[in-house]
């Protein structure tokens, strides 16, 4: 699903949302824009890459290694900058998938 894009021309996601997925789930967002995947309605999906720390690494492993999709959210692991991409249409979708990571 890698989509390599000029990262400039494409729609910015809201600050105030990196901000709130890096203080709530202590990880870093590398990159983070809006991808264009439908030209005839104009239609933009989130994507973040982003560094889980190591606890919340291993837990998204343990329970989503067999996969690479799931609630809507599909992902790719990025070896050159060690981290993950997550692509979803409804950017909420990526915050529930990481709930189930941190809850008891």
């Amino acid at each position: 699903m890698s989509q390599e894009t000029n990262k400039d021309t494409m729609p910015k996601v809201p600050q105030g949302y990196i901000d709130l997925v890096e203080r709530r789930y202590n990880l870093k967002v590398i990159d983070s824009h809006y991808v264009l995947v439908d030209t005839q309605f104009q239609k933009y999906n989130m994507m973040l890459d982003v560094k889980f720390n190591e606890d919340m690494l291993v837990k998204f492993k343990e329970k989503y290694s067999h996969t690479n999709a799931q609630n809507h959210v599909a992902w790719e692991f990025r070896e050159k900058t060690e981290s993950i991409r997550f692509f979803a249409e409804i950017g909420n979708n990526i915050i529930l998938l990481w709930d189930t990571l941190v809850e008891d």
